[in-house]
């Protein structure tokens, strides 16, 4: 008599020493990781972010965060070459963004 796996397809359950190894392997995989850019991409998210902390002007910044890409609006306030990250303030907000991790930088929209 051949059941295939129907036999134990309702008693599946995982051991408790296991279970947290087995959440953290998922969780892992999950991580997002983000895309290499193309150099003209990078130059284009440079100018954009130096315009904006120069003219003092809004910008919308998209980001590699670890289960995705993620948007802030803000202004520039620092630019920090050495350490390699920009500084972006938004009301009380501010967030330090590594380089590496800047996927786009767009000027925001026009509100109506």
């Amino acid at each position: 008599m051949d059941r295939g796996n129907k036999l134990w397809e309702g008693h599946r359950m995982i051991l408790p020493e296991y279970e947290e190894g087995l959440w953290l392997e998922r969780k892992r995989k999950s991580v997002y990781r983000p895309p290499d850019l193309h150099p003209d991409v990078l130059e284009n998210i440079e100018r954009q972010i130096q315009h904006s902390y120069m003219d003092e002007t809004p910008i919308v910044i998209t980001y590699a965060d670890t289960y995705g890409p993620r948007k802030i609006c803000g202004y520039v306030m620092k630019i920090n070459s050495t350490e390699q990250f920009i500084l972006i303030q938004n009301g009380e907000r501010q967030k330090r963004i590594p380089f590496a991790l800047i996927l786009d930088a767009e000027e925001p929209p026009e509100a109506e």
